[in-house]
């Protein structure tokens, strides 16, 4: 694919990834102290984990699962102002939660807005994004999502600290103060011509034509999604179940905490070693791929099995890198898969798979082990839901798609009106790759 002279790479843009990245800093580690809140929320209001879990679910969750409404505003309104608009609810969240006791206010101030307020932020940031980047935007996408992994590094410890000098609802009021500070980098997100002009003639698009469903007459597409979806299930297990397994184990709550650490510095490192991979050497990157999956499935096991605090520790970090690899290179995956021009509407698809997952796999995962009576099936769930996963994926890279080879791509005029349709220009970062039969082979 040819470079077109509005969409020079970089430029301003690396001002736009260094300001995603530590967007991507707080909001990460935010939600990777969701499993510490469970816990002390517990303890404080004595309801029940099956309740409490929706607070983390619903963070999480909603911080996808609201993609498509907000695809639809970035057609309406500024990517930069939604993101500011977003950190701000995340905000007005944390400090609403510091001053009620009411378990279904938490709920709400703890879940449903810092989930919808993520969601603003990091879905228009990625709009922007793509307006500064093609060759490179697998690195600068490497680079952004690597502060997930910063943000789970240092947050869970600092959120412990927090909690055990000014009490729960005194830590709530400082995550309030630092989310603050997402809107500054907000403001640094600024969009590039191609993105306005790009964005300008698409405001009169409507909602049918803005999440194009005719995707799904891809079966790759449908089979990748599907996989993504469980994923997400057996992801969001980790956050609120490893420090449930270390105070089961008579950890100490900063010893648990750590768990949290090491798997946001696998993820952190493995997000920017993946995304210069990827970039560097796209033959492999399916491949490659498909191994960071099958690696995720297999490290969730010993945790279960075993309670030596070094091996959870090693564990934590491959199942972090694992998932950082597997969130990091979606964009990039859906750009090979369905071409460029159909990023916006496939990555809201995701993006929807990805929050009904997360925002099921809690409730799903504490009803299998009040079942069994032993949290430790929670861990032998995620893995089962990953290798399930691992096989989605495979036949998504490998099978031959003829729905997608008849996929029309919609143009439109600066007026918005739709002018014609034609193949998708499918995006790929250096050569083909011989090897591979399916259409996602970039």
């Amino acid at each position: 694919m040819v470079v077109e002279p509005s969409r020079v790479e970089g430029g301003y843009g690396w001002i736009v990834v260094v300001s995603m990245f530590f967007i991507y800093v707080i909001h990460a580690g935010i939600q990777g102290t969701a499993g510490i809140i469970h816990t002390e929320l517990v303890k404080s209001t004595s309801a029940d984990l099956a309740v409490i879990g929706w607070i983390g679910s619903l963070m999480v969750g909603l911080c996808t699962l609201s993609a498509p409404f907000v695809s639809v505003l970035t057609q309406l309104m500024s990517c930069r102002i939604l993101s500011i608009i977003g950190n701000l609810l995340i905000s007005m969240g944390f400090f609403c939660a510091a001053f009620t006791a009411s378990v279904p206010v938490l709920i709400f101030c703890l879940g449903v807005l810092p989930g919808i307020g993520m969601n603003l932020s990091q879905f228009s940031s990625i709009i922007i994004l793509k307006g500064y980047f093609v060759q490179k935007f697998p690195l600068a996408m490497g680079i952004c999502l690597s502060g997930a992994g910063v943000g789970i590094i240092g947050f869970p410890p600092f959120f412990v600290y927090l909690h055990a000098t000014f009490g729960i609802k005194g830590a709530f009021l400082f995550c309030s103060a630092i989310s603050l500070h997402s809107v500054v980098f907000s403001c640094l997100s600024r969009p590039s011509k191609f993105h306005s002009r790009e964005n300008s003639s698409e405001k009169r698009l409507s909602f049918a034509e803005l999440f194009d469903f005719r995707l799904f007459k891809s079966q790759n597409f449908v089979l990748f999604v599907t996989a993504h979806l469980l994923f997400n299930i057996g992801y969001a297990v980790p956050f609120t179940y490893l420090p449930i397994k270390g105070e089961e184990e008579g950890f100490s709550e900063q010893s648990s905490a750590l768990f949290i650490t090491s798997l946001g510095a696998g993820s952190s490192i493995a997000r920017i070693t993946f995304g210069w991979f990827s970039a560097r050497f796209p033959l492999v990157r399916t491949r490659a791929y498909l191994v960071a999956v099958f690696m995720t499935s297999l490290s969730t096991l010993p945790i279960a099995l075993f309670s030596s605090y070094p091996l959870i520790l090693v564990c934590s970090a491959i199942i972090g890198a694992g998932s950082g690899i597997t969130h990091t290179e979606i964009p990039t995956l859906l750009m090979g898969m369905l071409g460029v021009d159909r990023l916006p509407s496939s990555l809201s698809i995701a993006a929807l798979q990805q929050g009904i997952g997360s925002l099921v796999g809690i409730p799903i995962t504490e009803i299998i082990c009040r079942t069994a009576g032993n949290n430790d099936i929670a861990f032998f769930f995620s893995s089962g839901v990953h290798a399930v996963t691992f096989l989605c994926m495979l036949l998504s890279f490998y099978l031959p798609d003829r729905g997608l080879q008849n996929l029309p791509v919609q143009t439109t005029k600066s007026d918005g009106k739709i002018i014609g349709e034609s193949k998708p220009d499918v995006f790929v970062v250096g050569l083909s790759n011989p090897d591979i039969k399916g259409p996602a082979a970039a």
